[in-house]
């Protein structure tokens, strides 16, 4: 049996060279379109390889003619033989058992020949493409992906994009190490310190709860002077949870008298939570059903406690109607630390539309909860990059008091810089709490 391969524009240019070379009995074993490859494959058209075969076996073009001969002396009559090109359900339907055989032993042979020819040239094809030109590719690939000359610079960028850092954010904070050149040998130790620094410079600054109570140079307690801090955020952040935790830490740690107020009327089991949690601490609270009640009940709590803790609603960024309303209570409490509670685990593009829509009402710091059940702070780190936004807290559990701290920059870094077990978590261990 003879097997070859031919490769042209198209069909009908190859079946003309085809016939020729092999016979008009040849079998079209395979017929692929190959595609077009390298920088200008767009201007390529595709070609066509075809793989035939045609059987110069004599032994088996012997058994054809006994088949014949037998079937010429059988009384069913028997059409003329074909050429193997012919479509072979009508061969079928028209020959003998002896033939039916031997023109599947033939397309069998073919189609083992055809496939033991694609094998070799495909291993022909991967052992011709020189080493160099191997090497070449990598290097092309590697340049195309490659922003800092020196290396341990692009490894800290890759390693803070796999941390869902934004491209535009990684390279803010490695804008100092831009002109770290490839021949140079700058100790890591430095170009941590460095990133560590740029990281710090963002995230510094949040206005954090003052644990020191008002006091007259002779210990007294001012009255009126209490600190007001509200809290607000979308639903299903862990808001209330939260304020559970800040309220119980300045109660237990620093012995401060806390008052609470809830507005968050829209859920009963939210105000049920708080009341609890009050109950368990010995604090006062108070629940506010609308703005106009907030004057009254500040005013008595202030004047017995250190600080008053707000618990708002949770409140859709998409909803005006529910931000009016926010900004209608946050009116009515002049002279308070507002934080935004949101969740690191919320996309980055849901969380900008929040910090923006909160924003519109009025200004606020950070709280970022859930980092237990995040993978990576690449979101607290974009918001407070690009947002220009201070995170003050982050919680990591629901273990009340314990899961909460003050935002710590050198943990941040060590996350995002890979410094971390992958299997520990940044903010698991105890820290400054409020």
């Amino acid at each position: 049996m003879k097997v070859k391969r031919y490769e042209g524009k198209s069909e009908a240019a190859l079946m003309p060279v085809i016939i020729e070379e092999m016979g008009e009995g040849a079998t079209i074993i395979s017929v692929k379109q190959k595609p077009t490859t390298g920088f200008f494959a767009f201007f390529r058209k595709p070609s066509v390889i075809i793989t035939a075969a045609c059987e110069d076996d004599l032994e088996l073009i012997n058994l054809i003619s006994n088949s014949e001969a037998q079937a010429a002396q059988n009384p069913k009559p028997f059409k003329e033989r074909k050429p193997i090109s012919v479509d072979l359900a009508e061969s079928k339907n028209n020959s003998s058992a002896a033939l039916e055989e031997s023109m599947e032993m033939v397309l069998q042979k073919a189609r083992q020949a055809a496939t033991i020819i694609e094998n070799e040239e495909s291993k022909k094809q991967k052992t011709e493409i020189p080493e160099e030109k191997k090497q070449d590719e990598k290097n092309k690939i590697k340049n195309e992906n490659q922003k800092y000359a020196n290396e341990t610079v692009q490894l800290f960028y890759d390693t803070m994009l796999e941390q869902e850092v934004l491209p535009e954010v990684a390279s803010y904070i490695l804008r100092d190490l831009e002109d770290v050149d490839e021949k140079s040998t700058v100790d890591v130790k430095i170009l941590i310190k460095a990133i560590y620094t740029s990281i710090v410079d963002i995230l510094k600054g949040p206005t954090l709860i003052d644990t020191k109570k008002g006091e007259t140079k002779k210990g007294e307690t001012k009255k009126g002077e209490s600190q007001v801090v509200v809290f607000m955020g979308p639903t299903g952040v862990g808001k209330t949870t939260t304020i559970a935790k800040i309220s119980s830490t300045l109660t237990l740690q620093h012995f401060m008298k806390v008052g609470l107020i809830t507005a968050d009327t829209y859920r009963i089991a939210a105000v049920e939570q708080l009341k609890t949690y009050a109950d368990i601490l010995g604090l006062d609270i108070r629940v506010v059903y609308n703005p106009n009640e907030m004057e009254d009940h500040l005013n008595a709590l202030r004047a017995k406690c250190d600080i008053v803790l707000i618990d708002t609603a949770g409140r859709s960024h998409k909803h005006a109607e529910s931000m009016a309303e926010l900004k209608t209570l946050l009116d009515a409490i002049p002279d308070c630390k507002k934080y935004l509670v949101v969740s690191v685990t919320t996309r980055y593009s849901d969380l900008c539309k929040i910090v923006n829509v909160f924003e519109q009402q009025t200004d606020f710091n950070l709280i970022f909860t859930k980092l237990d059940e995040a993978d990576t702070l690449g979101s607290l780190m974009n918001i407070c990059c690009l947002a220009k936004k201070k995170a003050a807290y982050v919680t990591f559990g629901q273990n009340v008091p314990d899961d909460l701290e003050a935002i710590k920059p050198d943990k941040v870094a060590k996350s995002l810089l890979g410094l971390v077990d992958a299997a520990a978590h940044p903010y698991t261990e105890s820290g400054q709490k409020p």
